[in-house]
């Protein structure tokens, strides 16, 4: 590894974590639809709500993460003063 960088992280958790609420949110709306009865005017728009929220928030935690990493991979400014 090149000095200065900092190793890879998967994130392989919060995205194991993203993909199954994700598959639960469509699951649940696929048997709101298939039920009928109006549930689905209440399931479908909170299912999709969910989805988008969980998907925006890992792609803002990945962005601040790349962010703190770039930061850190950078070298320190000399200090004011010294030539």
């Amino acid at each position: 590894m090149t000095p200065g960088m900092l190793p890879k992280s998967t994130r392989a958790f919060s995205r194991t974590a993203v993909i199954a609420n994700c598959v639960a949110a469509w699951a649940a709306i696929g048997f709101a639809i298939w039920r009928g009865e109006g549930v689905a005017g209440i399931v479908v728009p909170a299912a999709m709500t969910l989805i988008a929220w969980l998907v925006a928030g890992y792609m803002g935690v990945g962005a601040v993460d790349f962010r703190t990493a770039v930061q850190a991979a950078k070298p320190p400014a000399p200090p004011a003063g010294v030539p």
